[in-house]
């Protein structure tokens, strides 16, 4: 009996290698970009990269390796290898916003060792560039001056307005009040709101569906804009923690509003904000945000010319 245990112990011990290997050989996935613009017309020679997953070899996670080539006069352009069932496309071409997308296969041939549907084809389109300017980038962690009083914040200077700051314009003003108890006890809230009549903020969300990198309208909305936003947070024993802050929201904006005597608009300028605001009950407030002080409603920043940096 001792002889027999031992004996399926040593061919355990044979096969365990053989059964690893064969667990991670990968049945074959190919797969075809077609690369179109936003009019629906085939882009050609445009940088295909299409990404595939495999186990990392020894270890624990996975690892990626790619094939790369251009797209044919038709748009086209096909990878294949042995893979996981994730893939994931990257296009580039020069005066184009690069484009990427996911792709899962959700079946596969055990007869033939591939996945299924064998070779699909995936859209990918690319977005013009269109007229991308020098912008004021700036933000990050600002801390709020003075509490429970309005303060200006000059997106053009990147600071408050005196006396607490360099800046000259209160494009923003804010309204800060915290009261603060313990580390898990407190309240705050601000509100941001405007000089002018007409100024303005709004929400905006990215299209899920977007595979653009650039995912923003290329000019500001003309209308919808509200006179303020209002955020608050607290935490406390009895309630627990709460917050109106929203998941995924983005904000486009409108400040120094001048408007004729019909009430049109006759200058104004505008901008967005990357992110939701972040802030804490000790007064700061966490932002980024693109400034285009050209005048024009173009939302198209071009990420080399930040003018903060003149």
């Amino acid at each position: 009996m001792i002889k027999h245990k031992l004996a399926i112990i040593i061919i355990l011990f044979i096969l365990f290698p053989l059964c690893s290997g064969l667990a991670i050989a990968y049945p074959t996935a190919k797969i075809t970009a077609k690369v179109l613009d936003e009019n629906g017309s085939v882009l050609k020679g445009a940088d295909v990269h299409i990404s595939f997953e495999i186990a990392k070899k020894g270890g624990w996670g996975t690892e990626n390796f790619g094939v790369k080539g251009t797209s044919d006069s038709e748009g086209f352009f096909t990878g294949e290898a042995k893979a996981s069932s994730r893939i994931g496309i990257t296009v580039r071409k020069d005066g184009y916003y690069f484009s990427r997308q996911l792709y899962e296969f959700t079946s596969k041939s055990t007869l033939l060792n591939r996945w299924e549907p064998w070779n699909p084809t995936i859209e990918v389109v690319l977005k013009k560039k269109r007229n991308p300017v020098g912008m004021y980038m700036g933000g990050g962690i600002i801390q709020v001056p003075r509490f429970d009083e309005p303060v200006g914040y000059d997106l053009e200077k990147g600071d408050w307005v005196a006396p607490y700051g360099k800046g000259m314009t209160s494009d923003f003003v804010v309204t800060f009040h915290t009261v603060s108890r313990a580390y898990t006890d407190y309240e705050c809230n601000f509100t941001l709101g405007f000089s002018n009549y007409g100024d303005g903020i709004q929400e905006y969300f990215f299209d899920d569906t977007d595979q653009s990198y650039f995912k923003w309208p290329f000019m500001a909305p003309e209308s919808g804009y509200a006179s303020q936003v209002y955020k608050e947070k607290s935490d406390n024993p009895k309630d627990n923690f709460r917050t109106n802050e929203k998941k995924n929201v983005r904000y486009i904006y409108r400040v120094r509003t001048k408007k004729d005597a019909n009430g049109n608009i006759v200058k104004a300028m505008y901008g967005k904000i990357s992110q939701e605001f972040e802030f804490g009950p000790n007064g700061t407030i966490l932002f980024h945000y693109y400034f285009n002080p050209d005048g024009t409603r173009n939302l198209e920043e071009d990420p080399k010319n930040n003018l903060f940096k003149k």
